[in-house]
């Protein structure tokens, strides 16, 4: 029980005093620092800031004040207040953070395992931007591109790619999710680059396979800028 009050946010001597008062029922001052084991000043400090946060009540008997611990049930009670005061801020906290910009967050990922985990978290995205090269990733990675084209349809995520013209490319098929293009650019383009709205995933597909995933609106759109002038330089057919 003294675990839950301190991670409601008394301090341990608090979360003590607290307790006692409710095995205890009214209490002089004296009579809980004799129970506690702690010094009648610091016993006083402790009930007056339970006191403050509505935990700890007084009353007076015959020209003593003694204490006496309120409903449990008023954790609850507070901590909605606090839930409530807190979300009517987060708007404006956000704003707040929002003028100076969020700093890029930045993580480099090596080996094929760590490369297949982050497949699948680049389909929590709603949305997706490829460039890559269908064949290079098909040969270092085996057959885990066309499971994550397959995962990806499942859960309809919409994605635009612009790929090398290939075979491999070629037969990757469109639908309402799948849009396609191609470009002669990428025939030995090692890397495939997924966008989504915060995130890039940047995929260098060498002897030793590296992810670099940036988490920057910012650098987001600057790769959707990118994507998009090439989108219109690329073919729907492979000529």
């Amino acid at each position: 029980m003294k675990n839950a009050l301190i991670e409601y946010g008394l301090t341990e001597k608090e979360a003590e005093i607290y307790l006692l008062c409710l095995k205890t029922g009214d209490a002089t001052a004296n009579r809980i620092a004799e129970l506690a084991n702690i010094p009648r000043s610091t016993t006083y400090d402790l009930l007056e800031k339970l006191k403050h946060n509505g935990l700890i009540t007084t009353r007076i008997v015959k020209h003593k004040t003694l204490f006496t611990s309120s409903d449990p049930e008023l954790l609850i009670k507070n901590l909605e207040n606090k839930k409530q005061i807190v979300s009517e801020a987060v708007p404006k906290l956000k704003k707040l953070r929002n003028l100076i910009g969020e700093k890029p967050c930045v993580e480099v990922y090596e080996g094929k395992i760590a490369l297949i985990k982050l497949l699948d978290e680049i389909l929590d995205n709603s949305k997706l931007l490829l460039i890559g090269n269908a064949e290079e990733a098909a040969s270092k990675i085996g057959y885990h591109p066309d499971k994550f084209r397959m995962k990806r349809k499942e859960r309809k995520i919409p994605i635009k790619q612009i790929l090398e013209p290939s075979k491999k490319a070629e037969k990757i098929k469109i639908d309402k999710y799948t849009k396609v293009k191609f470009l002669k650019k990428l025939k030995n383009n090692k890397e495939s680059t997924f966008i989504s709205e915060t995130t890039t995933y940047h995929l260098l597909i060498l002897d030793e396979i590296t992810a670099i995933k940036v988490v920057s609106k910012e650098h987001a759109n600057s790769q959707k800028i990118i994507f998009d002038e090439l989108w219109k330089k690329a073919k729907t057919k492979i000529e």
